[in-house]
C-alpha cells in the first residue's frame, strides 16, 4: 500500500489526527497489507495510529536528531522479516523530514521469499518558483534513481516496488474532450494552471520502472460508488523493478467509506486515496 496520510499541520489543511489514525488503523485491519508506504507521517501519527497496530512496526522512523521521518515504511511483523533498511534524504529541496527514500528488505516468514519496498514523497511545484521546482524534483527523481540502482545490484533477483506521492500525475488518457489529444483537455496541466508539471517527474521515472497501475492483464479493483476510475491521474503511484521476479495481480484504489465517509468529505482520513498491488513473488 502507499498513503499520505496528510500531516496535522493547519497549513498544509490537516486536521486532528487521533480520529483519522482511529479510521486508518480500522481500514488497515481490514485490508492487511504486507507493507506500507507512509507519506506526511508526521508525529501525530506515530503517537496514535502505531499503538493502534500491534502486529506492524515501522522502520526508519527519524529523518534527523530532531525529526521524524514523514516517509517512513510500516510492515506487519507477523508476515515479513526486516533484512535490511534505511533513508536516504535528498540534497536539494524543502528540509521538512518528507523528501527522502526510505527503503526496506523483507523475507516472508512463510517461504522465504523476499520483497524491496521503498517510500518517498518528491518536491512540489510552486508556481512562482517554477523552473526552480522542477530542476529540484528531476534531481530528487536522478537521487531516487541511484538508490534503486544499488538495491538491484546488491538485491539482483528480489522485486523492488517504489511506493510514494510523487508529486507528479501521469497524463490523462481516458477521459479528455475533443477528438484529439490537446494539452488544454488534459487534467493533468488543468490541474497545474496551464503548464507540464504534473507529469515531467513521472514521465521520467516510467521511462525507467513500471507504473504497476498500467500492467496488462490484470484486475482492477475499486471499493468505489463515487467516479473515480483506475486511469484517472494522480499524484501517488507504485512503480517496480526486477519484474521478472514478481507478477502483479491487482491494483486496487482504496475509496470505501474508511476514506470517503461523508458526501461532504467532512470526515476523510486525507486529502490523498490510498492505492494497493496484490502481487506473487518468484525469487
Amino acid at each position: 500500500m502507499s498513503t499520505n496520510v496528510l500531516v496535522h499541520i493547519k497549513d498544509w489543511g490537516g486536521e486532528p489526527v487521533k480520529p483519522r489514525a482511529h479510521r486508518f488503523a480500522e481500514a488497515v485491519k481490514h485490508y492487511a497489507p504486507d507493507v506500507i508506504g507512509m507519506q506526511e507521517m508526521c508525529s501525530e501519527w506515530y503517537k496514535y495510529l502505531l499503538p493502534q497496530l500491534s502486529d506492524y512496526q515501522v522502520i526508519e522512523k527519524k529523518n534527523s536528531f530532531l525529526m521524524e521521518n514523514r516517509s517512513a515504511i510500516i510492515y506487519n511483523v507477523s508476515k515479513l522479516k526486516l533484512i535490511e533498511s534505511g533513508l536516504k534524504k535528498y540534497s536539494k529541496g524543502d528540509k521538512n523530514g518528507c523528501r527522502a527514500v526510505t527503503y526496506g528488505v523483507f523475507e516472508r516468514i512463510s517461504d522465504g521469499k523476499q520483497i524491496i519496498v521503498t517510500s518517498t514523497h518528491l518536491d512540489l511545484i510552486r508556481m512562482k518558483d517554477y523552473e526552480k521546482e522542477k530542476s529540484i524534483m528531476l534531481s530528487q527523481v536522478d537521487e531516487f534513481f541511484e538508490l534503486i540502482d544499488i538495491l538491484k545490484v546488491k538485491y539482483a533477483n528480489v522485486p523492488i516496488f517504489m511506493t510514494g506521492d510523487y508529486n507528479s500525475m501521469e497524463h490523462e488518457n481516458s477521459r479528455f474532450t475533443g477528438a484529439e489529444y490537446d494539452s488544454k483537455n488534459d487534467l493533468t496541466y488543468f490541474k497545474c494552471y496551464g503548464k507540464p508539471c504534473g507529469s515531467f517527474a513521472y514521465e521520467k521515472i516510467v521511462g525507467k520502472y513500471i507504473d504497476t497501475k498500467f500492467v496488462d492483464g490484470i484486475e482492477r479493483k475499486f471499493d468505489n460508488t463515487r467516479g473515480y476510475f483506475y486511469d484517472d491521474p494522480t499524484w501517488d503511484h507504485i512503480f517496480m523493478t526486477n519484474e521478472q521476479y514478481a507478477k502483479v495481480l491487482t491494483f486496487r484504489v482504496l475509496t470505501s467509506d474508511y476514506f470517503h465517509n461523508y458526501e461532504d468529505r467532512t470526515s476523510r482520513i486525507s486529502d490523498h486515496l490510498p492505492i494497493c498491488v496484490d502481487v506473487t513473488v518468484n525469487n
